[in-house]
C-alpha cells in the first residue's frame, strides 16, 4: 500500500496498457514511500510523515488531513473554495468569484473587500492545516486567483482519472479491469457535488456537469457488469437512476437488458414504456434507435440477448499481484497525454532485480523500469527511450534533447535513465531545461537513483518544474 510523504503522487489508479485518463495540472514535485508503522494512536500533522491531504468536492466539501477534517467556516468560504477547486490550477477572475458570493448582481460597495477576506481566511486554513504548498495553495494572479494543487489531492481529479481509464478498458473489451476501475471511481462519491451548496440554492453549471459525469460513469460500470454477467447486481442502482432521471434513455437500455437477462421481462417492457411516455411528454420525441431495437428483441425473446459465456481472457485473472507503483507509472504517462505537458518521475531506492527475489516477488525500480517498458513496447502507442548518463551529465543532456526533438504532442515519449546517482550537480538543471523546451509534448521521463533527488542534488525541486518522487 502506498502512503504520502512530502506533497502526495497520484494513487488508487489501475494501469492502462492505452492510458488515455483525464486530470487536472499538477504540482511540482511529489514523493511517495511505502507505509511505515508508528506508535499506535500516534497523529502526524498535515505535511509530515506519509499523510493523506484530500480535497473532497464529492459530496460534503471537506478538507481531510491525517489529523482530521480542517474546519471551513461560513457560506462565502465554501462557495469560494468550491469554486476554486472546479477550477484548480486555473486563474479564476475576480469578478466570477464576485458573481459565486453575489449571484443576484447586487454586490456591495465592499464586496472586493469581503472577497480578499475571504480568500485570506482560506490561505489561513490551509497554512493552520500545515499543507505543503506542492499539495495546494491559493495564490494571486491577474486577473484574480488560482488555487495551484496536485491533481491527485482532489477526489474529483482522481474520480476523472479512474473512470476514463475504466472507460478506455470498456472500449477494448476489458470488462473486469473496466469494472474496478469504475467501482473505484464511484466509490469516491459521498453524496451530490459541493453538497450544501446544492442544497442552499446554487446551480453552478460546472456543478451539474460534475454530477452528470458520475451518472455516466454509473452507466460504464453497469455496462461492464452487464458484459461480465452480473446482470442481478446492477437492477436496482438502475432503478434508482432512471427514477431520478426519467428521460435518461442509456440508464433505461441498461435496465431492460438487465431485467430481460434475470426473467423479468414485463417489467423490461415497462421501463420502455415509462421511457417512451416520458419523453414524448417533455421532447415530443421517441425513444432512439437503439433503445427501441432492444425492445423489439425483447418481445421476440431475442437469444442474442443472453449473456455470452466468453470471457475477456487475462483480464479475468485475479490471482495476480497488486503492483501500486506500477499503477502510478502507468497513471502518470496517461496525466502527461491528457495534459499534453511534461512530468519527470524518480524511482529510488535498490534497483533490485528484473526477476522475483526471495519472498517471490520481484522488486526494486530495475523491475519497475522493466515491466513498465516492456508492456508500453508491446502496446505501441508509446515510444520509449533509454538514454546515457556519463559520469558528468553530458551523455544525458544530449540524448534527452534528441529524444525530445523526435517528439511529437500527439504521440507520447517516455524516456528512462537509470542510476542517476552516479552523476552530480549536472542532472537539474539538465532535466530541468529538456522539461521546459518540451512545451505541450507528452513527455514521462522515468528516473532511477539510490536516493530522493532533493539529497543527491541540492536545489532539484527549484530546478525542475512538475517532479514526483517514488520510493520502491
Amino acid at each position: 500500500m502506498l502512503h504520502q510523504t512530502r506533497p502526495p503522487t497520484i494513487s488508487g489508479s489501475h494501469p492502462a496498457h492505452r492510458p488515455r485518463v483525464a486530470a487536472q495540472p499538477g504540482a511540482r514535485s511529489a514523493v511517495l514511500t511505502r507505509a511505515r508503522s508508528g506508535p499506535p494512536g500516534a497523529v502526524r500533522p498535515a505535511g509530515a510523515g506519509d499523510p493523506k491531504v484530500s480535497f473532497r468536492l464529492l459530496g460534503p466539501l471537506e478538507i481531510v488531513t491525517a489529523a482530521g477534517p480542517l474546519p471551513l467556516r461560513g457560506m462565502n468560504q465554501r462557495a469560494v473554495l468550491a469554486f476554486l477547486l472546479l477550477h484548480a490550477n486555473q486563474v479564476v477572475a475576480t469578478s466570477d468569484l464576485m458573481q459565486v458570493l453575489w449571484p443576484g448582481g447586487d454586490a456591495p460597495p465592499t464586496a472586493r473587500k469581503v472577497l480578499q477576506n475571504t480568500v485570506s481566511a482560506l490561505r489561513g486554513v490551509l497554512a493552520r492545516g500545515g499543507i505543503p504548498a506542492p499539495v495546494a495553495s491559493l495564490v494571486s494572479q491577474a486577473p484574480g486567483y488560482v488555487l495551484r494543487m496536485a491533481p491527485e489531492a482532489l477526489d474529483l481529479a482522481r474520480f476523472r482519472i479512474l473512470a476514463d481509464q475504466g472507460r478506455s478498458a470498456l472500449a477494448a473489451g476489458q470488462t473486469e479491469s473496466a469494472s474496478r476501475s469504475l467501482k473505484a471511481a464511484l466509490g469516491l462519491w459521498r453524496g451530490r457535488a459541493g453538497q450544501e451548496l446544492a442544497e442552499s440554492g446554487v446551480d453552478w453549471p460546472e456543478l451539474a456537469t460534475v454530477d452528470g459525469a458520475r451518472a455516466a460513469a454509473l452507466e460504464d460500470f453497469c455496462d461492464a457488469e452487464l458484459r461480465n454477467g452480473r446482470h442481478h447486481e446492477v437492477i436496482r442502482s438502475l432503478e434508482a437512476t432512471t427514477a431520478a432521471e426519467p428521460s435518461r434513455e442509456r440508464s433505461c437500455h441498461l435496465l431492460m437488458l438487465a431485467l430481460y437477462r434475470a426473467g423479468r421481462q414485463a417489467e423490461a417492457l415497462r421501463a420502455y414504456e415509462r421511457l417512451q411516455q416520458q419523453l414524448e411528454r417533455d421532447f415530443g420525441v421517441q425513444p432512439g434507435r437503439e433503445v427501441r431495437d432492444l425492445h423489439q428483441a425483447i418481445i421476440n425473446q431475442d437469444p442474442a440477448l443472453l449473456p455470452s459465456a466468453g470471457t475477456d481472457g487475462p483480464d479475468l485473472d485475479f490471482s495476480s499481484r497488486p503492483d501500486p507503483e506500477l499503477d502510478l507509472l502507468f497513471a502518470l504517462l496517461a496525466f502527461v497525454q491528457r495534459q499534453q505537458r511534461p512530468h519527470v518521475v524518480t524511482l529510488t531506492g535498490a534497483a533490485g532485480t528484473t526477476g522475483a527475489g526471495a519472498s517471490g516477488v520481484a522488486g526494486g525500480h530495475g523491475r519497475l523500469v522493466s515491466e513498465l517498458t516492456s508492456r508500453l513496447q508491446q502496446d505501441g502507442q508509446v515510444t520509449v527511450w533509454h538514454v546515457r548518463t556519463g559520469p558528468d551529465g553530458a551523455a544525458l543532456g544530449d540524448d534527452l534533447r534528441a529524444a525530445l526533438r523526435r517528439a511529437t504532442p500527439h504521440h507520447p515519449l517516455v524516456v528512462v535513465a537509470e542510476n542517476l546517482h552516479h552523476v552530480r550537480g549536472a542532472v537539474p538543471d539538465c532535466v530541468g531545461e529538456v522539461i521546459r523546451e518540451a512545451g505541450r509534448t507528452p513527455l514521462l521521463v522515468v528516473l532511477t537513483a539510490r536516493a530522493a533527488p532533493e539529497s543527491l542534488w541540492p536545489g532539484w525541486n527549484a530546478a525542475v518544474p512538475w517532479s514526483t518522487t517514488v520510493m520502491v
